[in-house]
């Protein structure tokens, strides 16, 4: 066999190969799926790829607010303003039913008493983690949440950290709350925070001096 002969054996041998390592790949390559086909749809905004294996989207979410109604404290409603930004990753079924959802938040602001943001303020802050796990697919009632990190921590410039509650908490489908971890964690029939009277004390004494 000449050179010149051999050289185009393998110029077109290269070629077969490139040409199947492209072709596999692109044939591997996830493809786009709409958001509005998924039980229940994501937020909007989110990128949704089929992996084969599952359908995973993507979402990042931000929010801000001003003077909203807050925790309950014994020296009166607590108002809320401040920011919210969040990281998300949802896992469907090849059905397109939800199965597992991990979300990372972080929230910042202040609290006063007043409905209008006058008056003595604290700080607030939350940095934290969770993954809720569906025991039906696609039916987030069914669903048991993990959470990691800084739930709450509220302090007053200067004069120390008033609540802190942090660790691991449990929320399981029928409303039960487990929690490991710094302070004590209560929800009531709002879903607003129970704050312990102790640290409760200390943060009327602050909205009000």
């Amino acid at each position: 066999m000449n050179v010149t002969l051999r050289r185009t054996l393998m110029v077109c041998v290269l070629a077969l190969i490139l040409a199947a390592i492209t072709a596999g790949t692109a044939s591997a390559a996830p493809t786009t799926v709409d958001p509005d086909t998924l039980t229940p749809p994501p937020p909007p905004g989110a990128e949704c790829k089929d992996t084969g294996n599952y359908i995973i989207c993507h979402t990042v979410g931000a929010d801000s607010w001003a003077n909203e109604p807050d925790s309950l404290l014994s020296c009166g409603r607590a108002y809320s303003t401040g920011s919210n930004h969040s990281e998300s990753i949802r896992w469907y079924s090849s059905e397109g039913l939800l199965l597992k959802r991990f979300v990372r938040v972080t929230n910042a602001g202040t609290w006063s008493l007043s409905p209008t943001g006058e008056g003595p303020t604290v700080r607030f802050v939350s940095h934290f983690s969770f993954v809720d796990y569906l025991a039906t697919p696609g039916d987030f009632d069914s669903a048991t949440q993990i959470e990691h990190g800084m739930d709450f921590r509220i302090w007053r410039p200067g004069s120390g950290v008033m609540v802190h509650l942090a660790g691991i908490f449990v929320f399981t489908p029928d409303g039960g709350i487990t929690h490991h971890g710094a302070g004590e964690v209560a929800i009531d029939e709002e879903g607003n925070l129970v704050i312990p009277a102790k640290e409760d004390a200390a943060l009327c004494e602050a909205l009000q001096s």
